[in-house]
């Protein structure tokens, strides 16, 4: 007979199975209740280090490939390793005490709970700064006890189902199944059941808590006071609607000239966004600045209001096919010029730095700073601004892609230095200034035509406006002018249109091009996004009947 302490290589396969479960459901319950707590979620460290040292080159193969759900891949394997790490935790503690789980059950489950619970909270603390629920003790407070909650529902399921194995530790592989999946199955289904009610139930009764805390303290309930809606919004003056863009064909681009909120692209480096109370949160400005500010909402809310409309485009954007990381949106906030020159900017500075809760940064020259369209939103469209696009602060900057239009700030750094951010130290464009580009919404590739049919799309060229678009049906051979609809603003992109009419039967290769303000040419060479965007002409075949 084997002794206790040695199990057999099947047993611990089992033990690991049975942690890996138990953290499956500690993982899933985490997630739920930081999500509704507005804790950081753990698996984003790990997600963090699994994607500092991609290159640049590859995350832009992800982003073209998957858009902005290519770090989602990521995320998910993340959670996995996480789970994964509660499955080592199962084994440390069967070493530990010797595998002598069913004498020993109350030591198990004090260390499988206690271990897991010291490393979350010290990631929740790691991660603080993006939280603006771990601002105060109360905070902390409801952080702990919902830590230990789902690591105590994890321990328990952990001893539940591995304490068969204490007795199955030295037994032949084909008796310890038996042991494990014998007739309590039935029995052991009921307490999974059992356990998911109680984690549930756990969060639940911590979110409870938060809010009645809330209460106490005069938060209130929501996630900060909303910004009021300006029911008054301003309606798109653009002068009489051109006939090419009344064709019924087109209206759905004629109606996207402002983009959904819903639909408005994200690309950003945390899976999850920041949670921040607007109501909590703070702006500092400093660095290479005489006069060093710190705003809250309120101090922000009474500074001169500057709306606007602009179109962000992701460096990541691509022409052939064109992607839909690009979208035009009427966003409201204060001038960052006159933010800046409150602060009194030092001669010797050079760049102006964001620095964002989800710890990413990025910084932009102190010229385009000062430029009249950067701005500091708080509000997209008519709305607060949302979660996921930066609330409660986002930068917008006309004419640079949209990776220097930094999200949920907290701090902006003016320096004397020529500054690298996230995106820049991964070998991405520092001046990130915004190619010409035209991109042909109708028809789509491989369409059949009939007769008459408009060709449409859009064209942009960051702050430099629009002057001209042509379009080609035989492959850039010959060229027509296409009407523009007049621009929204100095700073959005351009609807176009072209009325065509086939001479013959077959297939035509359509070509678009534009011209920038100054009367520039967009390049015609094709370029792949990475390290500075795209470029190139958007190409689509069609067949007339």
């Amino acid at each position: 007979m084997k002794n206790q302490s040695t199990p057999t290589p099947h047993a611990l396969r089992k033990l690991f199975g049975h942690g890996l479960l138990s953290g499956a459901l500690a993982t899933v319950a985490a997630f739920l209740g930081t999500r509704l707590l507005g804790l950081p979620y753990p698996p984003e460290v790990i997600f963090q280090a699994l994607i500092a040292p991609v290159p640049g080159s590859i995350e832009s193969f992800a982003l073209e490939t998957f858009g902005e759900y290519a770090k989602y891949s990521a995320f998910v394997f993340a959670m996995v390793v996480y789970a994964v790490s509660y499955g080592f935790v199962a084994v440390l503690a069967g070493y530990v005490f010797r595998f002598d789980l069913r004498n020993r059950s109350r030591h198990v489950f004090v260390l499988a709970a206690a271990l897991p619970t010291v490393v979350g909270i010290a990631f929740e603390a790691a991660l603080s700064s993006r939280a603006s629920a771990l601002s105060s003790l109360s905070g902390w407070l409801v952080a702990g006890v919902f830590i230990l909650a789902v690591n105590l529902s994890y321990a328990a399921l952990l001893v539940y189902q591995a304490t068969p194995l204490s007795r199955a530790i030295v037994i032949e592989p084909s008796q310890v199944a038996g042991e494990i999946l014998g007739s309590s199955f039935s029995s052991r289904r009921a307490f999974l059941r059992k356990v998911v009610v109680g984690i549930v139930a756990t969060v639940l009764a911590v979110v409870a808590v938060r809010q009645g805390l809330n209460l106490l303290s005069g938060q209130g309930l929501g996630n900060s006071t909303p910004i009021p809606i300006n029911n008054e919004s301003t309606q798109i003056q653009s002068g009489e609607l051109p006939s090419v863009f009344r064709d019924a064909r087109i209206t759905d681009l004629v109606a996207s000239e402002i983009t959904d909120d819903r639909v408005f692209y994200r690309v950003d480096i945390a899976p999850i966004p920041p949670s921040l109370n607007f109501d909590a949160w703070s702006l500092k400005v400093g660095g290479k600045v005489n006069k060093p500010l710190t705003l809250n909402k309120e101090s922000l809310m009474k500074l001169p209001t500057q709306e606007q409309y602009t179109t962000l485009e992701c460096v990541s954007n691509t022409i052939n096919p064109p992607a839909g990381l690009i979208g035009n949106a009427k966003w409201t906030g204060v001038g960052l010029a006159a933010l800046l020159d409150e602060a009194v900017v030092s001669p010797d500075a050079k760049y102006v730095v964001f620095r964002c809760a989800d710890g990413y940064s990025v910084g932009i020259p102190l010229d385009r700073a000062m430029q009249p369209g950067a701005m500091l939103a708080y509000m997209m469209g008519d709305q607060s601004l949302p979660q996921g696009h930066g609330f409660p602060l986002k930068a917008i900057v006309p004419g640079i892609y949209g990776m220097m239009n930094a999200k949920w700030i907290t701090e902006i750094e003016v320096v004397d230095y020529v500054y690298l951010g996230f995106w820049q130290e991964r070998g991405w464009s520092n001046d990130a200034k915004i190619k010409t580009t035209s991109i042909i919404y109708y028809p789509a590739d491989a369409a059949k035509i009939d007769g008459a049919t408009p060709i449409a799309g859009i064209a942009f060229a960051g702050d430099r406006g629009i002057s001209k678009v042509e379009v080609s049906v035989d492959n850039g051979s010959t060229w027509h002018e296409a009407v523009l609809k007049k621009s929204i603003s100095p700073y959005s992109w351009v609807l176009w249109a072209y009325e065509w009419t086939p001479t013959t039967k077959g297939t035509y290769t359509i070509v678009a091009r534009a011209y920038d303000g100054t009367g520039r040419i967009q390049s015609a060479k094709t370029v792949d996004p990475f390290p500075d965007g795209a470029s190139g002409y958007h190409r689509i075949h069609v067949t007339a009947a």
